[in-house]
């Protein structure tokens, strides 16, 4: 009986495993089928806000949607406060109903930065230390213009409060890095359109970096070689296995050094693990910037899109243990 059950249990893991590595929908995914949310909410509202009390201390408190209709979130802390300006979404289609800013900063000069940035995503905080008050914030490019001579009050004024006081350093204020996943010459070619980035002299305190990623429509060109060698290198049998993972991996490409040679040529010219490893050590660089240095770092690429949101999302990763559990991560 006890071999009979191992037996089946066996199956079952086995046909689990091979259910998601195989899905016939997105919702047949792992992520999806791993079991009901921790989440006793799933209101995405009532979610955010939660999480914006966590990062301010402020865990206590439990949001509602009577709280949200009434537009009581705006908590703060000593450094940092919820703002409800987009709750219409008014300022800002594509960001969110409640937003993180620095609490010296007004409403008012909110709505007069976000005309300052590409599609008003002016900057906001995506994570804060909860000891040293280092932040990661995320914005859009600003609209500099082609001479990269445009400058915005407000814009400066609100970036500068992200470099709140050190902790340990009595009146000393901390370092903020403009981390700009584009390369220099991309950013350069945004000037035409409006767009460009930051001068550091205009900008309190900081330094500007450019990460040297590829925009979404060479990330798409690369998908697609991806693609191909997958299509050349990864044929499938009667049976849905490639035939690398049939003969322990001993095959690939044919099995000669010639052949395998050729397939991993034609991997990188996908140019696909380039794009995995500029962002991975963009991440790591920026985690590395606010772990070790107490620094606080803006990151953004032309419209704060792809680029700008897998940067803050890994760097928060690293950054952030809550993150790297069931209920953090979701």
């Amino acid at each position: 009986n006890a071999v009979s059950s191992f037996l089946h249990m066996r199956r079952e893991v086995f046909d689990a495993l091979l259910r998601c590595t195989k899905p016939a929908s997105l919702w047949d995914l792992y992520a999806f089928t791993s079991g009901t949310s921790k989440f006793k909410n799933s209101n995405p509202k009532e979610r955010l806000l939660t999480e914006y009390f966590r990062l301010l201390g402020k865990g206590s408190f439990r949001p509602s949607m009577d709280m949200i209709e009434k537009g009581s979130f705006t908590f703060s802390n000593d450094l940092w406060r919820i703002s409800s300006i987009n709750s219409n979404y008014a300022m800002c289609q594509s960001y969110p109903f409640a937003l993180i800013v620095p609490k010296g900063i007004s409403d008012e000069e909110v709505l007069q930065a976000s005309t300052f940035r590409a599609r008003c995503r002016l900057p906001v905080v995506s994570w804060c230390h909860p000891r040293s008050g280092a932040v990661l914030a995320r914005s859009s490019q600003p609209l500099v213009g082609l001479m990269m001579n445009m400058r915005s009050n407000t814009d400066e004024k609100l970036v500068a409060a992200l470099c709140t006081q050190l902790a340990s350093v009595r009146g000393a204020r901390r370092k903020l890095y403009i981390a700009d996943a584009r390369p220099r010459k991309n950013a350069l070619a945004n000037g035409a359109m409006g767009g460009g980035s930051e001068s550091s002299s205009n900008y309190f305190q900081s330094e500007i970096v450019f990460f040297g990623i590829d925009n979404i429509h060479a990330m798409r060109d690369s998908l697609a070689r991806l693609r191909d060698y997958l299509d050349t290198h990864g044929a499938t049998s009667s049976d849905g296995m490639s035939s690398f993972l049939r003969h322990g991996g001993w095959t690939w490409g044919g099995g000669n050094l010639s052949s395998m040679s050729a397939s991993v040529s034609t991997l990188g010219d996908s140019g696909w693990l380039i794009h995995v490893q500029n962002v991975l050590a963009g991440s790591a660089w920026i985690a590395a910037r606010v772990a070790l240095e107490s620094a606080s770092v803006l990151v953004h690429c032309s419209d704060g899109w792809d680029r700008t949101t897998q940067l803050v999302s890994l760097a928060s990763l690293l950054l952030d243990p809550y993150y790297r559990t069931f209920t953090g991560f979701q």
